[in-house]
């Protein structure tokens, strides 16, 4: 499978987890980012490179957020604020690509990373860089498991990766754990789609799923 775009899995870690993003939306506008990992496909959705940086928050880092990625406050005292980060992070993806809107982002779900993530280039006053088209792992994900037979309710990203067999390189709830993680995952996806995983089963014994035809 050769894409029209390079591909960069994004992963945020913030003073405010996603669960509560999710469940109330106000939280976001208060959220500041602590970590960043990102993971760069190229158009043959091969994992180029990666990219990690803690980031230095606007606002404290509670024992909540600790718990769940082991990110404490004295680990990002002393990291540079967005504004640096980002810089950092363009140039790193046109090591890769030499024209940045034409990569397109990739999270796990819309509803946290992406929103954030420009939300952050706001507050910095700096021009959001890349295309609005963003891909949601997480429906692809969900795809795969549906057409696989298996329940499809509150599907994260360790589950998946357990189905799959995809083993993660290092903590779950870190960045680039989670990115490099989610990057695997949509590999798998797009493999098993132009592969034909998804065909009928024999003769009377036919699959709960249908074939999906190779995409070019």
């Amino acid at each position: 499978m050769r894409l029209n775009n390079e591909l960069i899995v994004l992963d945020l870690e913030a003073t405010s987890n996603q669960e509560d993003a999710a469940e109330r939306p106000a939280v976001q506008t208060n959220n500041f980012i602590i970590e960043i990992g990102a993971a760069f496909l190229d158009r043959d959705l091969k994992l180029v490179d990666t990219f990690q940086r803690l980031v230095r928050p606007e606002e404290p880092i509670t024992p909540f957020i600790t718990e769940i990625t082991s990110i404490t406050p004295e680990m990002c005292e002393g990291q540079p604020l967005w504004g640096e980060i980002a810089s950092e992070f363009e140039s790193w993806i046109m090591r890769h690509c030499d024209n940045i809107k034409r990569v397109r982002l990739c999270a796990w779900g819309t509803y946290f990373d992406m929103p954030l993530l420009r939300r952050t280039y706001d507050r910095y006053g700096r021009p959001f860089p890349f295309s609005g088209t963003c891909f949601d792992v997480k429906t692809l994900a969900m795809l795969w498991t549906a057409l696989s037979g298996r329940r499809t309710d509150k599907l994260g990203v360790e589950t998946v990766a357990s189905m799959m067999g995809v083993q993660p390189e290092g903590r779950y709830h870190r960045a680039l754990t989670d990115a490099v993680t989610e990057a695997k995952i949509l590999q798998r996806v797009c493999a098993d789609l132009e592969g034909g995983f998804f065909a009928p089963g024999p003769p009377g014994k036919p699959r709960p799923h249908f074939r999906i035809e190779k995409i070019s």
